[in-house]
C-alpha cells in the first residue's frame, strides 16, 4: 500500500457493509483504492499511509447539549433547531442531507463515525468532516443526475476525469461508493491548500465543502 496524503472514506452504517476508501498523493494521483469492513481494517490502512488529512462522509458531532443519540436518554439540545448548523445551513442553501437528531435513520452511522473519528485522532491524524453531495453541488453545479443510476455514474466520471486526468485509467473501475470516496479526498486535498469553506461549528462538528474563489479560509 503506498503512502499517501490524502484519505476519502465513504463511511457505512455497519462494518458488515463495505466501506469505500480512496488515497491520493500530494499531486492527486491516486495511490490506492480498497473497500474495507471492519473499522480496524480502516485504521490498519491509515497506519500504514500515514496521511495527512482523513476525510470522513459522515456526520462527527453531536447537535450541542446532547450526549447520545437515544430517544431514551434525558439529554436535549441546546437550541429549540433540527440538527446541527452545519445541517442547517446546507438546507438553507438548497443542498439536501440528513439531520443529525435523536430520531435519524443514520444513528447507527453516526456513532460509528464519531468512533472512528476519536481512534483516528488519538494516532495523531487529522481528520475533517465532508459531504461528497455538497461537493459534488460546489464543483459541478446544482443539475447532478441520482448517482444510483447509470446516468449519474457517467456524469461523476466524466466530472472526476476533467477534475483529475491522471485518473482516467483508473475510473472506469469506480462504482458511486468509490466516486463518493474521491470527492472526499479531494475536498481533503482542497482542505490543505487552504481552498474549503468550513461550514458549521466545531464543537459539534463542521463540514468542509469547495469554496467559491470569495470566501477566505477561516
Amino acid at each position: 500500500m503506498e503512502r499517501a496524503h490524502f484519505i476519502g472514506i465513504d463511511l457505512t452504517s455497519s462494518p458488515s457493509k463495505p466501506t469505500a476508501c480512496v488515497a491520493l498523493d500530494e499531486g492527486l494521483n491516486l495511490s490506492w483504492f480498497d473497500s474495507f469492513h471492519g473499522d480496524a481494517q480502516i485504521i490498519e490502512a491509515i497506519e500504514r499511509c500515514r496521511p495527512g488529512i482523513v476525510a470522513i462522509d459522515a456526520p462527527l458531532g453531536l447537535p450541542k447539549g446532547l450526549c447520545c443519540l437515544e430517544e431514551s436518554c434525558s439529554c436535549q439540545v441546546l437550541l429549540p433547531l433540527k440538527g446541527r448548523i452545519c445541517e442547517r445551513e446546507l438546507s438553507r442553501r438548497g443542498i439536501p442531507c440528513y439531520y443529525t437528531t435523536k430520531r435519524s435513520i443514520i444513528k447507527n452511522m453516526v456513532y460509528r463515525a464519531i468512533s472512528l473519528k476519536n481512534e483516528i485522532d488519538a494516532r495523531g491524524y487529522q481528520v475533517i468532516e465532508v459531504y461528497p453531495y455538497a461537493t459534488k453541488v460546489a464543483l459541478f453545479g446544482p443539475s447532478i443526475p441520482s448517482k444510483s443510476k447509470p446516468a449519474g455514474i457517467a456524469f461523476l466520471r466524466e466530472r472526476l476525469a476533467a477534475l483529475m486526468p491522471q485518473l482516467i485509467p483508473h475510473l472506469p473501475r469506480f462504482n458511486h461508493d468509490l466516486c463518493d470516496a474521491l470527492l472526499a479526498a479531494y475536498t481533503g486535498y482542497l482542505y490543505a491548500r487552504g481552498e474549503v469553506e468550513v461550514i458549521g461549528d466545531l464543537g459539534e462538528g463542521a463540514i468542509c465543502i469547495p469554496a467559491p474563489k470569495d470566501v477566505p479560509f477561516p
